[in-house]
């Protein structure tokens, strides 16, 4: 049976062409790591590249949400998404004409973050825009599987690319993404959203942090989000199991980093079934704790084929949590805000993991990935767990 909300003729080219180019996004951003641990052999390296795309998106993440209540979103997420595409073809030719060097990837990597802070608000912004408002929690239950189907095929494609011709098809394939996006978004029609009242940019950033900071549940989501992705950001740590532990090289590393969107797809396939159920809030809190549980375990199991269970577990718990985190973000919130609201949510998303990466692969260079993970997964589930009992404006939210 096809969801009601495909029936838009404009979320489904939206949805395929958010779908494929979030392919491209996902095969660079593991290729990237690979191609770091394979030239410094350095785990702390690895954390550097998310430390820099974190820098970005917190720096940036305001502006560009404040532009996205200003300017024309789908143009805004035009322009983000060719930023990206010269940022990736630089990565290719740098690659095939063997001058890759890991301040190369570091710059890259860091224009495509920064281009991301634009690209978030704009393109979650403009979903009310594609669907009626009671199709939203149904649309982002079928986004966010799009994202994590990226996450499986990404990785994985870049592996097998990365075994049969290198880095730089990695980067190839990854521009082709970002131009069928950018053609895409000029076949939709998008319905005319709430008149925009000009004021200055500062006092418009600053209206979407007082929006945020007066309003509980928004506030405690977005740091149960953070106290996932910060302390438990496990996806730097991948390269090192893959090679060192579990030593299945770049062929593995794929199948270990695509084992969580895996899980995720069906994670979300169940957030779908259950978007009528009243107490999102709790499941919200059970899912954050599980996903606590699982990375503190990755680090110890046996063998790769457990391995492989548990980061799928891993991305199924995330699902269900992120899919009703950013529902809740894009309803609660009128849309002459939406755009700096999501941006203050993604400063956590995705600044979040980055920063997270950042730290957890620092401390995995002077105490080992297994005990650093371990750390991170018990910081996060005291965390939720103290939410749980203390965060009455979560655990009752029914939606």
């Amino acid at each position: 049976m096809i969801p009601p909300v495909f029936r838009y003729g404009g979320f489904r080219l939206f949805w395929l062409g958010i779908a494929f180019s979030a392919i491209g996004t996902q095969a660079t951003a593991a290729a990237n790591l690979w191609q770091i641990q394979d030239i410094t052999d350095s785990t702390l390296a690895v954390g550097i590249v998310s430390l820099l795309q974190g820098i970005s998106v917190i720096f940036l993440g305001p502006l560009g949400g404040g532009l996205a209540d200003r300017w024309d979103r789908r143009r805004l997420l035009q322009a983000a998404q060719a930023s990206s595409l010269l940022s990736s073809v630089l990565l290719a030719a740098l690659t095939f004409t063997h001058h890759i060097a890991p301040a190369w990837i570091y710059v890259a990597g860091t224009v495509v973050a920064a281009a991301a802070t634009f690209d978030g608000p704009a393109r979650q912004s403009l979903v009310p825009a594609v669907v009626p408002k009671e199709r939203v929690v149904d649309a982002f239950a079928l986004l966010i599987p799009a994202q994590q189907l990226a996450r499986f095929a990404g990785p994985a494609i870049a592996g097998i690319l990365i075994a049969l011709w290198g880095a730089g098809a990695v980067y190839t394939f990854d521009v082709v993404t970002y131009v069928a996006l950018i053609v895409t978004l000029g076949f939709i029609g998008f319905e005319k959203m709430e008149p925009r009242v000009p004021q200055p940019l500062t006092h418009a950033i600053v209206e979407g942090f007082e929006y945020v900071r007066g309003r509980p549940l928004i506030w405690q989501l977005i740091s149960l989000d953070v106290s996932a992705t910060f302390f438990a950001a496990y996806r730097v740590v991948l390269p090192a199991l893959a090679r060192d532990v579990f030593a299945v090289g770049a062929a593995g590393y794929g199948l270990l980093s695509a084992a969580p969107a895996v899980g995720a797809i069906f994670g979300s396939g169940i957030v779908y079934r259950l978007r009528t159920m009243r107490r999102k809030g709790v499941l919200v809190l059970a899912a954050t704790t599980a996903y606590a549980v699982c990375a503190a375990l990755l680090g110890y199991v046996p063998a790769f084929a457990v391995a492989v269970v548990v980061t799928a577990a891993l991305g199924f718990f995330d699902a269900v949590a992120q899919t009703i985190r950013q529902a809740v973000v894009q309803v609660e919130t009128p849309d002459r805000l939406r755009g700096r609201v999501t941006s203050v949510y993604q400063m956590a998303s995705r600044g979040g993991p980055a920063l997270g990466q950042a730290q957890l692969g620092a401390v995995a260079s002077v105490v080992g990935p297994q005990l650093g993970l371990a750390v991170g997964g018990a910081l996060c589930f005291a965390y939720a767990a103290w939410l749980a009992l203390t965060g009455t404006t979560v655990r009752r939210y029914e939606g």
